[in-house]
């Protein structure tokens, strides 16, 4: 078998994995965790259009969540955001059709601003009727998604002793089987998902802020996690390390998640550390390649047929849509002339959501970039990743500005 037609097979296979044997179980156009349904920032969602008139996508709603950076997630057309407003973060559930509150849960929580305008940062996970937060100080939470009605908590720094890093936790919580894991420690903690307890936990040392992605290593079971200084690989039912790639930043801020395909993983964060792709077939990481030119400070690229679609950059310095090959490491190109925010691929198309609050629309594809349609939707800061559902698209800002875009055909 030739090398391309075996990444080819790898590429399709991974695909097959998540459409499959996803985690959780959800109906078409559901978006119930972080990067949707399957872990990997794309919506199969192709019903919709790009073409609007001069004022721009319609505005079917808006909603104030209040200050944050948390994700939104969605299931039987409601959405769950959390935002900071008056000394307490609040859990709100809000109709996608009519954009009416149905609950809203609140706990106390400071406000955490530090070099951004703070608030929660972790994105929810829906799964089986329950909605799992955790907050910057390490609360882990389960609600009922009928009315948001507290199961459990669970206070993991007084449980653990591990310390909070400093952006606060910001992984989301990932749900594998009845082990929920979230990235608090050297390499994680695991509770039981049905009382919260705690089923391993890793050393206290300073987390990474991205979250637990699942993979087999080896045969065997495992999650890797960014933690402050390394990407850890974990044995997920005992919680025993297996292996670690150092990987150092300044500010030990490593956001991104690793993208596993097979026996290859890759690796990315900002801070001029850069990217590579790592091959794991012997059991240990080997480099097959890395350079300095694609750089994910915040947030994940996106793969598609062999290529990742991403924002490379430092936002402090401009952060710009790029296209890198996966196989090669080569950039085939970046897209200029705004500084890019966050990443969806819905279908065939890329929707970016700039730092500025513009929506651009373009071509997946790895040859170019090819604009189709831009308009402005929003103010202030926006580096959320929007969400499509069934032809809505919702972005939201660091204010907490939530707004729903008919996007429908």
């Amino acid at each position: 078998m030739n090398r391309v037609f075996e990444r080819a097979a790898l590429f399709f296979l991974a695909g097959w994995f998540w459409f499959h044997t996803g985690i959780t179980s959800t109906e078409a156009g559901d978006w119930p965790e972080y990067r949707g349904a399957r872990g990997n920032g794309r919506s199969a969602e192709t019903s919709w259009t790009h073409h609007w008139d001069a004022n721009g996508p319609s505005v079917m709603w808006e909603f104030e969540l209040g200050t944050g950076f948390s994700g939104l997630v969605a299931v039987d057309d409601l959405v769950i955001g959390t935002g900071h407003q008056d000394g307490k973060t609040l859990v709100s559930a809000i109709q996608l059709e009519t954009g009416l509150k149905q609950w809203q849960y609140k706990y106390d929580a400071p406000l955490d601003a530090n070099d951004f305008e703070g608030g929660p940062t972790s994105t929810p996970l829906i799964a089986d009727g329950v909605i799992f937060v955790l907050s910057r100080r390490g609360m882990l939470f389960a609600l009922r998604l009928l009315d948001g009605s507290l199961v459990w908590q669970t206070d993991l720094v007084s449980e653990t002793g591990i310390r909070i890093p400093g952006w606060g936790f910001s992984g989301s919580p990932r749900l594998f089987g009845a082990r929920l894991v979230v990235n608090v420690g050297d390499a994680g903690v695991c509770v039981d998902r049905e009382t919260g307890k705690i089923l391993w936990a890793s050393e206290d040392r300073e987390s990474g802020y991205s979250s637990a992605v699942y993979f087999k290593d080896q045969g065997v079971d495992s999650v890797i996690l960014g933690s402050a200084r390394s990407y850890v690989c974990v044995d997920l039912e005992k919680g025993q390390e297996r292996w670690r790639q150092r990987w150092l930043t300044t500010f030990g801020c490593n956001a991104a998640d690793p993208i596993v395909v097979e026996n290859e993983i890759f690796l990315s964060s900002g801070y001029s550390r850069g990217s590579a792709l790592l091959d794991l077939s012997t059991g240990e990481p080997e480099t097959v390649w890395k350079h300095k030119e694609f750089r994910n400070q915040l947030s994940t690229s996106i793969l598609v047929d062999g290529f990742l679609y991403g924002i490379s950059g430092d936002v402090d310095e401009g952060a710009h849509l790029a296209c890198m090959e996966w196989e090669t490491g080569r950039v085939k190109w970046v897209a200029k002339g705004w500084n890019a925010g966050a990443l969806l691929v819905a279908g065939d198309r890329l929707v970016l959501l700039s730092d500025t609050g513009e929506l651009i629309i373009a071509e997946v594809n790895p040859q170019a970039f090819k604009l189709q349609a831009r308009s402005k939707v929003l103010e202030g800061r926006c580096w959320v990743s929007p969400v499509m559902i069934d032809g809505f698209l919702l972005c939201r800002n660091a204010s907490g500005r939530l707004v729903c875009l008919n996007l429908r055909r």
